[in-house]
């Protein structure tokens, strides 16, 4: 998504709140559940710890890298290292060090654990980590070279020596660095955060006496985005997120808004010898024949525009890289002329079949889609008809469980949102499943070269190869992006920013009347 499409600042809005000068009510639609931020991994679960707990840097789309909890870093392909901030202090009132930080990333990688951050914020083998309380400093080395050890190291969740060590208290109590203390909870209802009067070390310089930073932040659950919506326009609460129609009625009352991307159209091909979808020409000629503008349109509702990267253009690595000149250009005459060649040719009811066997696909997407989503799904399998092949649109409330374990399927609808290009490399490498999680059985051996040599090579400076790797992907049809939907924060009687991982930044919450 183009920098046109998205607000990366809060600005401020001139709506009906009537929050006061040290509270803002705060809008999820869902209940975060398990309070402990090393084993729960939810939206909404990271949205609300993000106030109780801090990463070790700070990640904002559009701005460089800032230390949150380190106040230096080093970082190398196999090594990154961080110099924690002097005075900072746990909610318990201890100090924070850098074995409490070793601790962290120590209980977090125990499988008894069972933490969803391992194999994603940190190596979940080949890691070792050194600590010196007296510099301050925790130094991580991975055993395997990684492009991006300070973009998902950075963002784990740190928890305090009293969390590492007793971990049934995290599932009861906040005990991180964060600039709110959790003195409310009534789970399925409302979270009440308070803010700590010691907290000094926000990024930027914020600290509890920043003026409009609020007192108090009520996290309210209200599952029904339309319900959100409403009391957003009637300042019942001063933040929450939108992301179907309802936005028409918010968008003209001047609130602060950040519009971030959301449910990335990707179309993805089995390629498991003896399916239809195994043959590069077959591929090439189902994309060819789907209009992507037109799908892509539709699919979000008017709101997205064309992806241009595999990851979510409000990823803060590896901006410039451009996906397009990769794509299959859409020509139906071209299309059905390479079935044709391939051997597929149109029966009496016009759909096409090689060998006795029809060109019938089943076109998997979750159940939960909303209803653009499945009007591009539906238009897609209009695409397709027009050159003779039957796609059958079946939704699943599991569909991660079908791919994942070999069942049914040829296209697949999964909406993936990955903000670093290094993890296309696990999603489409390893064993083939049920042994593995190759679920597209992919062989592109110049993917695996190409994301080899980006592995080599630290930050922006593995960006070319990534960008290489993600064309090859697209040209070789492992998958076919199509738009970047969009979804928006709301904020009324206060302004905000989101980091990278679209969540609300707490210390940049300001009451703005």
């Amino acid at each position: 998504m183009g920098a046109t499409a998205l607000a990366l600042t809060g600005c401020s809005g001139t709506g009906d709140g009537d929050a006061t000068s040290d509270s803002v009510t705060y809008a999820l639609a869902g209940d975060p559940g398990q309070l402990n931020p090393i084993k729960n991994a939810t939206v909404a679960a990271q949205s609300l710890a993000a106030f109780g707990y801090e990463s070790l840097m700070s990640f904002v789309a559009g701005a460089d890298p800032q230390g949150l909890l380190a106040e230096k870093w080093q970082e190398s392909t196999t090594e990154v290292s961080f110099t924690l901030k002097d005075g900072v202090v746990c909610a318990d009132g201890s100090k924070l060090t850098a074995s409490d930080v070793k601790a962290s990333f120590e209980y977090a990688g125990r499988k008894e654990t069972g933490s969803p951050y391992s194999g994603v914020y940190f190596p979940a083998t080949g890691l070792k980590i050194d600590a010196d309380d007296a510099s301050r400093t925790v130094t991580f080395h991975s055993d395997d070279p990684q492009s991006f050890l300070l973009a998902t190291i950075g963002l784990m969740p740190i928890v305090c020596q009293a969390g590492s060590t007793d971990p049934a208290r995290l599932d009861k109590e906040w005990l991180g660095t964060g600039p709110y203390k959790l003195t409310g909870s009534s789970p399925g209802q409302s979270y009440t955060l308070t803010l700590r009067p010691e907290y000094a070390w926000g990024a930027g310089g914020v600290n509890a006496k920043t003026p409009g930073l609020p007192a108090t932040v009520t996290v309210q659950v209200v599952e029904s985005e339309s319900t959100i919506a409403n009391m957003l326009q009637s300042g019942e609460v001063n933040l929450g997120l939108v992301s179907g129609d309802d936005r028409k009625r918010l968008d003209p009352l001047g609130l602060s808004t950040i519009d971030v991307p959301a449910r990335p159209g990707l179309l993805f091909f089995n390629q498991a010898k003896g399916r239809a979808t195994h043959d590069l020409a077959v591929r090439q000629a189902l994309a060819g024949a789907i209009d992507r503008d037109a799908v892509g349109k539709v699919s979000t509702g008017g709101r997205g525009v064309p992806m241009k990267s595999l990851t979510t253009s409000y990823s803060n690595v590896c901006k410039t890289t451009d996906i397009t000149p990769a794509l299959t250009a859409f020509d139906q005459n071209a299309a059905g002329a390479a079935l044709d060649k391939a051997g597929w040719a149109k029966g009496a009811d016009g759909t096409r079949a090689k060998d006795g066997h029809p060109l019938s696909l089943v076109l998997l997407y979750p159940a939960n889609s909303d209803k653009s989503t499945v009007a591009g799904i539906e238009l897609i399998q209009q695409d397709l008809a027009k050159i003779g092949v039957k796609a059958t649109p079946t939704p699943s409330p599991s569909y991660t469980d079908v791919i994942f374990q070999g069942g049914e399927w040829d296209l697949v609808w999964a909406p993936i949102s990955t903000t670093l290009p290094s993890t296309w490399q696990g999603i489409f490498s390893g064993d083939f499943p049920p042994k593995g999680g190759n679920w597209t059985y992919n062989t592109n051996k110049e993917f695996f070269e190409l994301a080899a040599t980006a592995q080599g090579h630290a930050g922006e400076e593995s960006c070319e190869s990534w960008a290489a790797a993600q064309s090859s992907l697209v040209k070789d049809l492992e998958l076919m992006p199509l738009y970047e939907s969009t979804e928006t924060t709301y904020g009324n009687g206060v302004t905000f920013s989101l980091n990278s991982n679209t969540l609300v930044v707490p210390t940049s919450l300001r009451v703005s009347k």
